[in-house]
């Protein structure tokens, strides 16, 4: 990919993956909220809640534990990308059906002068990813058992992505999505 893109792919970045998956899929306490299609897990390393969303739409999560495959991870995406990443969503996708919907993740308590990190667990799925400026240009990614999806800083203010439904039948998919905390009195640095 050219340096142009507001992101990187690095397809092997897990080397355990299959051990990883079957751990988050057991040891979390996964809830599905208000008919969302998908489980989710909130984990953050300051005991402060968190509201995703707008409006009717919006939903607040309190942070659950820093799980130490979780923690494990952030430490290594912070040896290689210099970034502290002290926030983690994680969302379980169970068969073809679970998705989710053209977003940037722009909420002001996470820092978009940081990268987000997205660790791909599972069934290969894309990741749609266009331009907020021209939404016809879409480019699809295809996220392998394992993989790094790396936006860069600024990409939230420029560009939406999403997980569409598959077209095809598969199986379980976990991502990992860390971010940079930036308000309340635990403010990243």
């Amino acid at each position: 990919m050219t340096d142009t893109l507001p992101f990187t792919y690095f397809p092997k970045y897990v080397g355990d993956a299959d051990r990883l998956l079957s751990c988050l899929t057991r040891d979390l306490a996964w809830i599905r909220r208000d008919g969302t299609p998908r489980l989710e897990y909130y984990a953050n390393q300051h005991p402060v809640p968190y509201t995703y969303g707008r409006g009717m739409g919006a939903r607040t999560y309190e942070p659950q534990p820093w799980d130490g495959d979780i923690a494990v991870l952030g430490d290594r995406l912070r040896a290689d990308h210099g970034d502290v990443l002290d926030v983690c969503f994680l969302n379980r996708y169970l068969n073809q059906r679970d998705h989710l919907g053209w977003h940037a993740d722009d909420s002001p308590e996470m820092d978009d002068a940081r990268h987000i990190a997205v660790i791909s667990l599972g069934a290969e799925r894309e990741i749609w990813v266009r331009p907020t400026a021209s939404r016809d240009q879409v480019q699809k990614i295809r996220l392998g058992h394992g993989s790094l999806f790396l936006m860069h800083p600024g990409m939230q203010e420029t560009h939406e992505h999403r997980i569409p439904k598959a077209g095809f039948e598969c199986g379980e998919r976990i991502s990992m999505t860390y971010r940079g905390f930036v308000t309340g009195p635990f403010t990243a640095t």
